[in-house]
Formats: structure tokens, sequence, C-alpha cells
């Protein structure tokens, strides 16, 4: 497997046609397909399905493209590291991130990383689901969630604060809780799956939800509108704190919160300049101070 039968590859799948490809890297049709052929004898599999009009992936290769693309940028990284020259950010980025989160904070900001890395290009997976970074072929994945995968290298974005949130006509009806074992006697609206929530004091303390919903955004939506109690992030939260829809139950009982917002890539010696333009860029976006804790009053989060 060498560099030029991946470039051919990847230039089959862009182009759709073997000749045209094989023309583009000044190969013979003969010797073009003839590397194919080796390619795919050494993975093992067929890589295209072949008709007289056109090419195309198979499964298998749509699954191989990806880590094509990314060996090359990084040989290509490599090669200008050792001739002293700069690598410019370039090439397809495949990132995924938690859907509520990316609607609210990420694609706002989009049009000014494209602005400033023209070259590279986006290919932008939203979803609740904890992805994975290898199986899904991702260069990056942006997690708010407890890092279980040491194989994965992570740089905080920013901090994870949750909190126990419901809407004030919702506790105007069925009363303030005044404990955490007072919340046995509320609705509760939780992530399935969702049985126990932590304390900071050491304490548990089992939860039967009432309603369970897998999308964030609709969770708070279902608060806002007296649906019961449940755990919000204060980056999901903020603005509607800020504006009464919900306020904080229990404020003397913080949650324990062990996740915080992440990048994630596959661990490697080399990091391709285009995640680490992304990286770099989503720091400045979130640090020193994270745009849910502009404005947000501590008293609203943090005490009685």
């Amino acid at each position: 497997m060498d560099t030029l039968s991946l470039r051919l590859f990847i230039r089959i799948e862009e182009l759709r046609s073997i000749t045209a490809a094989a023309r583009d890297l000044a190969l013979s049709p003969a010797s073009a397909s003839a590397r194919l052929g080796k390619l795919e004898a050494s993975l093992g599999t067929r890589l295209f399905h072949r008709t007289t009009r056109e090419v195309t992936l198979t499964t298998d290769g749509s699954a191989f493209l990806p880590f094509a693309q990314d060996a090359l940028e990084l040989l290509e990284a490599g090669a200008a590291t050792l001739s002293g020259e700069a690598q410019q950010a370039h090439g397809l980025l495949r990132m995924s991130m938690p859907g509520s989160f990316g609607r609210m904070y990420i694609m706002p900001v989009i049009g000014e990383f494209q602005a400033r890395y023209p070259d590279i290009t986006l290919d932008l997976r939203l979803s609740d689901e904890v992805q994975d970074v290898v199986k899904g072929a991702f260069d990056l994945v942006i997690r708010n969630a407890p890092l279980e995968d040491s194989g994965l290298i992570a740089r905080q974005l920013a901090s994870d604060q949750r909190l126990l949130v419901a809407s004030p006509e919702y506790l105007a009806g069925a009363g303030v809780p005044q404990s955490p074992e007072d919340l046995s006697q509320h609705h509760i609206v939780a992530f399935p799956g969702d049985t126990q929530w932590a304390f900071e004091d050491h304490r548990s303390v089992g939860i039967t939800p009432t309603t369970t919903v897998n999308d964030g955004e609709a969770m708070r939506l279902l608060l806002e509108r007296g649906a019961g109690i449940g755990v919000k992030s204060l980056w999901n939260a903020s603005q509607s704190l800020r504006e009464g829809r919900l306020v904080p139950v229990l404020p003397g009982y913080p949650l324990l919160t062990r996740s915080a917002i992440w990048a994630v890539h596959p661990s490697g010696r080399v990091v391709a300049p285009k995640v680490r333009a992304m990286i770099d860029f989503l720091l400045g976006v979130f640090s020193p101070v994270a745009p849910w804790e502009v404005g947000t009053a501590q008293g609203i989060v943090l005490t009685d």
C-alpha cells in the first residue's frame, strides 16, 4: 500500500472514473486498474462497484475512504515538517457534536471558522448519542460526558456544570422541595436510563421519571412548560434562567458533575493541521469565559 495507490483510490471516488483518475495522476488506465486491484487485494475487499458508465464506492470502500484521506494528510504534514515548510490546514474535517450544544454554540460560529480556514471542508454531524471516534471515522468529536476511553486524546473546552431546575409555575403548584429526599414527591423529567441523581455531599437519590425524553432541547421545553423537575447543563439552561422561565431547585445541594465539554480525537503522534485548527478555534470561543457564563449571576446557580 503506497501513497500513489491511496491518491488513486481517492481520485477515483471523486471523479467516479478510473480513466479520469488515471489521467489526473499521469497514469495509464491499465496501470491505474492494476494499482487499484493490488490495493483491493492487500485490503481483502472490493472498494468499488464497477459498471461501464461509472464506478461507485462499496460499503467497505466508504468505510476506508476517510482513513485514506487522513493518512495522506498526515504524510503531507510530516513531509512539510522535514522540509521546513508550514503545513496549511486543509482537507475534509469530519466532526460530531451533541445536537443541542451544536445548534446553540457551534453552528453560529462556523461561518467565522470557514472564513479563517477556506481550504477546510466540513462534514458536521449532530447527535445526542455518544459517538465512537474511530468507528465513526470522525476527525474530532465534541462531547459533554465523562471520558471513559483512555485510547483517545481530549482537550477540555469548558466546564459542564449541571443543576436541578423547574419552572416557577410547576413549583408554585407542586411545592418547593427542601431536600433531595423530597424529590420522590415530585414529577421528574429525565433521560432514558437515568435512575439516580448524585449530589456533592455524597448522597444519592433514586428517581422514578414521570417523563423520559432523549433530546436535550425537548427536555428543556418540557421543563419550561411545567412538566416537573429535571437536570440541565448550565450551557443549555442559562438563557431560561436569566429570563425566569426556569429556576434552580435545591441550590443548596449542588449536583455532582463528572462531565465537561471536551474536544476528542484519536490518539496518535501527529495531529492533522485541520484538527488542530478547529481545536484552537473552539478554545478561543469557549475560553477564558464560556458564552453561557457571560452575564449569568452566580447567585442564580450556586447559592440560596
